[in-house]
């Protein structure tokens, strides 16, 4: 693939987006990542206040952390209990992770990269990887978000629907379920007012929607 291709292998990054539709997109993501951050808060505020015993909590630190990232990043202790519910927390974990991780990619190409020093990385063949792997991996989180809707919901297992559930626990499911179907339709949108290029197969989820 020469160079020229290699530029022209990309695409718009804010596809059919107004200016007021921008602003109101940055506006929500503000939003998001407040409301985000003081949960973060609140639920580290309350593991502080502890229980009134007293035992040595930072003795040992760095083992306690490595020992902590192990089980949250391999999900050990959900697999060791409950296969289905191990891959359903790991497939919506590193799904989302990957996603999170890919925007990110994303603002740094449009907000540092392009307008810092004029440059941009996000065509070719960092964008063909890109693109499918972020269609892999969010393939992984929408499955992982219907396990736990079929576990939920027709499987009704007890501890889904104890004193502790609300109706917020489904609001929160259905919007992660909503929000990964709309990536993918709107990505099939954008793949299909494109003229479906040939490149684009990496988005294979996508590309095979746009068909």
């Amino acid at each position: 693939m020469n160079t020229l291709a290699q530029a022209d292998v990309a695409r718009e990054t804010y596809w059919g987006i107004t200016s007021v539709e921008y602003a109101v997109f940055y506006f929500l993501a503000f939003v998001t990542v407040a409301v985000f951050t003081y949960g973060v808060y609140q639920r580290f505020a309350r593991y502080t206040q502890g229980d009134g015993e007293s035992f040595p909590r930072l003795n040992d630190l760095q083992r306690r952390v490595v020992s902590a990232a192990k089980i949250v990043l391999s999900n050990e202790k959900q697999f060791n209990r409950d296969l289905y519910g191990g891959l359903m927390h790991s497939f919506i974990l590193w799904g989302f992770l990957t996603l999170f991780i890919a925007t990110s990619i994303l603002m740094v190409e449009e907000y540092a990269a392009k307008k810092l020093f004029g440059l941009s990385f996000w065509n070719g063949d960092f964008y063909l990887a890109y693109q499918f792997m972020v269609d892999a991996m969010g393939l992984l989180f929408v499955v992982g978000i219907g396990m736990a809707l079929y576990r939920r919901y027709w499987v009704r297992n007890h501890r889904l629907w104890d004193r502790h559930t609300s109706l917020e626990d489904d609001l929160f499911i259905w919007t992660l379920f909503a929000l990964g179907i709309g990536g993918f339709l709107l990505e099939g949108l954008r793949v299909y007012s494109a003229g479906i290029p040939d490149h684009e197969v990496v988005s294979f989820v996508a590309y095979g929607m746009a068909l």
